[in-house]
């Protein structure tokens, strides 16, 4: 073998160790992160605010917006409230996933795992956002709307589902989310821009009570 070729081969050996040395880099970075994120959340009760939500749907991408109140009672309960045209609101618990509105009622039984979306949905309001890495490759992203952290997930090659890509930013305190953007196609995505969110107040056992 030449020596030309010999260089040739150590330079793309050295190059491919570069480009694994700096993803591994930025793997550890986002784990940094995210652990920081699970360390500020660790004393959280509740979460209790309002949001806004954009959803686009069908193959007109016709937009839907509501507003609605979140209730999250850390570390793994939240009651979500959709006004109209929606009117609709949605419980998700360990034991079950329910909806009452204008159109009916229903529960599912989730068992050990949630739907990948609801789980997505509950690590970015208040739960564990290092448990994403399960499912997601997680990396950094811009945040335009503020100082705190955001973030990009896309499922792993291993996980199919609906959700195609999940876009969410923080408040600097790491604890409170400010904007989540779920993909699901080309066609239909919902984006939801939360308000201001008061921590460790008193909810009423009532509300999270499953229909």
């Amino acid at each position: 073998m030449s020596r030309m070729k010999l260089h040739r081969r150590d330079f793309l050996a050295a190059t491919a160790g570069v480009l694994l040395a700096a993803r591994g880099a930025r793997a550890d970075a986002v784990d940094d992160k995210l652990a920081a994120i699970t360390k500020a959340r660790a004393s959280l009760k509740t979460l209790v605010g309002p949001f806004s939500q954009v959803s686009t749907v069908g193959l007109l991408r016709t937009k839907v917006q509501a507003s609605g109140m979140m209730y999250f009672l850390a570390p793994n309960r939240l009651r979500w409230e959709l006004g109209p045209p929606d009117s609709v609101t949605y419980w998700v618990a360990p034991e079950a996933v329910a909806y009452r509105g204008q159109h009916g009622s229903g529960r599912l039984a989730v068992g050990a795992r949630l739907p990948p979306d609801l789980e997505c949905l509950r690590a970015v309001l208040g739960g564990d956002a290092g448990a994403l890495r399960s499912r997601f490759d997680v990396r950094e992203a811009p945040n335009p709307d503020g100082a705190g952290p955001a973030f990009e997930a896309t499922p792993k090659p291993d996980q199919p589902m609906k959700l195609r890509r999940l876009y969410f930013s923080l408040e600097p305190d790491l604890v409170r989310p400010r904007k989540a953007v779920m993909v699901f196609d080309e066609r239909n995505q919902s984006e939801i821009t939360f308000g201001e969110l008061r921590r460790d107040v008193p909810i009423d056992p009532a509300l999270l009570v499953l229909p």
